[in-house]
């Protein structure tokens, strides 16, 4: 019988996730393009500048989306740790002088030269490796109190720390949010899940309190009419897009708000422009590509026989989508602003290449199920 890395690249991966992803990329590229070009006209005398900057990023992701697709999974699983560990200094050098930058009073960002890198999108990926990876090893669910300390809970207490020292709550949350799921998937008892429930929610809520941009943010939310001059104008303008486009839009091209009223038009808040240019008929159907994108990744982590797999493409695809309806939720008011871009549509070169390479990843889980599948009825048939 042949293995599974003899017939490996004879398996198709699954092909709808990999539609939905072109889409959802080929949307994000037009969406850039549309909202981008007014203000880059005006301050850099190129109105292409932010699409081209992107289709070359997007150009690199798709070579990242092939790498996550052949790289064994095996190989992929040793880097946990290691990634956890690059990533934590990338995010400690940050805030090195002469090395991070900052943007809006955050600094998340490395400058190398013409390239500026987000080290924040990289401990997406490596806290669900790396959660995924401890899970799948320690199935059992009577932990040590001491040795789950150690082994798991200070290191990803540690990188959710380093993000929100950015600050960035709204990849802190995601992250949290996606390492909850997987303990949960995992069978942790509920007695620690209610326990790591209330820490993670009492953290929040002190920070939220103590930190006066986060009060801000939370007076913007609950009225954003009544500070219409200064923290509410973002939400302000970005509900008129929406409401705006109505049931059809304006067209693709043709939206106002983003001629100067509706700030970093083309990085957070783009679904305000998509909305408004596209409507409630194209802001339903990206919303439904995002869920169908849900939909796939969960059927191929219930296919997959393997632990590990299952964790990874489950910890992925919910760490993808929550941050979906995190930003759509943020840019329509029903929820607080958070600043986390819009997967696959957002302007930023490492979110895309990052989010690529994680669909890479899914799919070569994907693809090596059905190897698993195929040599199996091959063994009955035989």
């Amino acid at each position: 019988m042949r293995t599974p890395s003899q017939t490996g690249w004879r398996a198709r991966p699954d092909v709808s996730l990999l539609i939905i992803t072109a889409l959802l990329t080929v949307i994000g590229f037009l969406m850039i393009l549309s909202a981008s070009a007014p203000a880059a006209q005006v301050q850099l005398a190129d109105s292409m500048f932010f699409f081209k900057k992107q289709v070359i990023w997007g150009a690199l992701g798709i070579v990242a989306l092939a790498v996550g697709m052949a790289l064994p999974l095996d190989r992929i699983r040793s880097y946990s740790k290691p990634a956890l560990l690059v990533t934590g200094v990338l995010m400690l050098s940050v805030h090195l002088p002469h090395v991070g930058m900052t943007v809006y009073g955050a600094t998340r960002w490395i400058k190398l030269g013409p390239i500026t890198l987000q080290p924040s999108e990289l401990a997406k990926l490596a806290l669900v490796l790396f959660v995924s990876d401890f899970l799948a090893r320690h199935p059992e669910r009577g932990w040590k109190l001491v040795r789950e300390h150690r082994q798991i809970l200070l290191p990803v207490a540690g990188t959710l720390g380093l993000v929100l020292f950015q600050p960035d709550l709204g990849t802190t949350l995601v992250c949290a949010l996606v390492c909850y799921v997987l303990f949960w998937l995992n069978g942790t008892a509920l007695w620690r899940m209610g326990l790591i429930t209330v820490v993670g929610v009492t953290a929040v809520l002190a920070h939220s309190l103590t930190t006066p941009y986060q009060r801000l943010r939370w007076l913007a939310f609950m009225d954003p009419w009544k500070y219409p001059k200064d923290i509410g104008f973002q939400l302000i303008q970005s509900l008129l897009a929406i409401g705006s486009g109505g049931v059809f839009g304006t067209g693709w091209g043709q939206g106002k708000q983003k001629l100067f009223y509706l700030p970093i038009q083309h990085a957070d808040f783009i679904f305000a422009v998509l909305a408004e240019e596209l409507g409630l008929l194209g802001s339903v159907a990206l919303i439904a590509l995002f869920l169908l994108f849900a939909q796939r990744g969960f059927a191929i982590a219930k296919r997959s026989q393997n632990p590990f797999h299952q964790m990874l493409v489950i910890g992925l695809t919910t760490i993808i989508c929550a941050q979906a309806f995190v930003n759509i939720g943020v840019v329509s008011a029903a929820l607080p602003t958070t600043g986390i871009p819009l997967p696959f549509l957002s302007a930023g070169g490492t979110s895309l290449c990052i989010t690529l390479f994680s669909v890479g990843i899914i799919l070569n889980v994907s693809r090596q199920s059905q190897v698993r599948l195929r040599l199996l009825k091959q063994g009955e048939s035989a």
